[in-house]
């Protein structure tokens, strides 16, 4: 997946490119396994930006241990409590329109899952 990454809409021009490393970086250590230092990136830029929905979506992905966000698609069972998490509420509570249907999308078959919670 191309992923874009995004700072609020009500940050500087300044706070948005350290938010944007940082995320860049966070999501690059999640996808080589450095699960820690990935959610000290994600915490950063959360600390920079606290409506910055990635950074949240990333938290959400290493809480579940996943390194790729497809897994969400081919696995819906595996993740069917994402939907709980705390840190994916607050990833769609300040998501962009536009953010929030990558979600959407990307959460399809887990939502799906929990419709009908016949597994």
């Amino acid at each position: 997946m191309k992923r874009l990454y995004e700072a609020s809409s009500g940050v500087s021009e300044e706070t948005k490119e350290s938010v944007v490393k940082e995320l860049r970086l966070g999501y690059m250590n999640l996808d080589e396994g450095m699960f820690e230092q990935a959610r000290i990136n994600f915490q950063l830029a959360i600390s920079l930006d606290p409506k910055c929905a990635d950074a949240y979506w990333g938290l959400m992905l290493l809480k579940l241990n996943i390194q790729n966000e497809d897994d969400l698609t081919e696995n819906p069972v595996t993740y069917k409590n994402a939907i709980n998490l705390p840190e994916y509420q607050k990833a769609m509570e300040t998501a962009s329109e536009e953010k929030e249907k990558i979600y959407d999308t990307l959460m399809e078959g887990v939502r799906a899952v929990n419709a009908g919670d016949n597994y």
